[in-house]
């Protein structure tokens, strides 16, 4: 089914078990919560009509659910779709209304009131009943929820915390949006911590699973950006390890990931990432001849401004015959720009022979006694007037 129609489907699904309560066997607020996850969860396969059907979607169930009879809420498993719901982004009013009730069956009240704390943004509230919660000890359908915004509660007061309750996020929800928004958390966490090498392992995990989630393009982006900022570009051994994490993906995502670092590489200066990246790139081009030509210049534009030589201006001036986009062809100019001015700054002084070091310290030796010279006739006449 093509992804529109899937989101419509469920869409008509969750609608379908609205108005007509007098059905002989209406939708339990638990179907309809698993709904709602599988609407989610598409955003993970790049389904762009699941992400905006979501909105549409937690309305009606909020409608739906304000709607139900009390009985339906004793039942153990929509108590725990309600407070699910809520954590998933619905409406807390909803739980809210149960709660005035009294206590839900077969429920933490912690968890329950957390949830409606989260849901409310009283996060302060929230945090401190959610805190002493295991997840791991949840029904599978919200354990990974519950991890995820834990992590959130408590990001800014103690990382290493966030961190665990991540790990416990990705470990309970294999596969999900869960999963997915906990690695990304995770990787922004460790870049801001300078973790160079957890920063890969965790970029590279994001790119294997999720390579067609809805993010995964401004991921790819982001993870140029911090691959240029961050990695060591002196270090071959690190890059090579790089390199290899990151075989393990589809050529066509790995060449853009290539052409990403060494683009934002060139712009930031970075040359020696800069080539890296530009020749793995042009290894995995095949005929693609427009991207085989982005490649190339990034790498021709990184050697002209390490040497700054008449040859990288000319082969500059080549490459701006290729089949180029407007922001490659800006990047040309700027380039030839730098590099021409590189060529009219004055030569450095040439370093000194060894013959010539040798014959300046002996310089240098001759005018320190000459000066002890006259330090010592300076005292005898200073003594002589006295």
């Amino acid at each position: 089914m093509r992804p529109l129609g899937l989101a419509i489907s469920v869409l008509g699904f969750a609608l379908a078990a609205g108005p007509a309560q007098c059905q002989d066997a209406p939708r339990q607020p638990i179907d309809l919560v698993r709904s709602l996850r599988v609407l989610q969860d598409r955003v993970t396969h790049g389904d762009a009509a699941a992400h905006q059907s979501q909105k549409v979607l937690l309305g009606q169930l909020a409608e739906q659910f304000s709607r139900l009879e009390p009985d339906v809420w004793k039942d153990a498993r929509n108590a725990r779709a309600a407070v699910t719901f809520v954590l998933s982004g619905g409406d807390p009013r909803v739980l809210r209304k149960l709660l005035a009730v009294g206590p839900l069956p077969g429920m933490d009240d912690k968890l329950a009131q957390g949830a409606l704390a989260y849901g409310e943004g009283r996060n302060e509230d929230a945090a401190e009943l959610l805190a002493p919660i295991n997840a791991r000890a949840l029904d599978a359908g919200m354990a990974g929820h519950v991890a995820l915004i834990q992590s959130e509660l408590v990001a800014k007061k103690d990382t290493r915390k966030a961190m665990a309750f991540l790990d416990e996020a990705r470990l309970l929800s294999p596969g999900t949006l869960i999963e997915e928004a906990a690695l990304r958390r995770q990787v922004a966490a460790v870049a801001a911590a300078g973790d160079f090498d957890r920063l890969q392992a965790l970029s590279v995990r994001y790119l294997y699973r999720f390579p067609n989630s809805l993010y995964a393009g401004n991921f790819r982006r982001e993870f140029a950006g911090l691959v240029v900022e961050r990695a060591p570009a002196d270090d071959a051994e690190r890059l090579r390890r790089l390199e290899a994490e990151l075989a393990a993906l589809d050529a066509p995502d790995l060449r853009e990931i290539y052409l990403s670092i060494a683009k934002e590489g060139l712009i930031k200066g970075r040359l020696g990432v800069t080539r890296f990246a530009a020749k793995n790139a042009v290894r995995l081009m095949g005929d693609d001849a427009v991207e085989g030509e982005r490649a190339r210049l990034y790498d021709t534009a990184a050697s002209a401004l390490t040497s700054g030589s008449q040859e990288g201006l000319a082969a500059l001036e080549r490459a701006a015959g290729a089949p180029l986009g407007e922001d490659d062809l800006e990047l040309l100019a700027a380039t030839r720009a730098v590099v021409d001015e590189i060529r009219r700054l004055p030569p450095e002084p040439a370093r000194p022979t060894e013959a010539q070091l040798q014959e300046m310290a002996a310089s240098v030796k001759v005018v320190a006694h000459a000066r002890q010279a006259i330090e010592r006739v300076d005292r005898l006449l200073s003594e002589a007037g006295k």
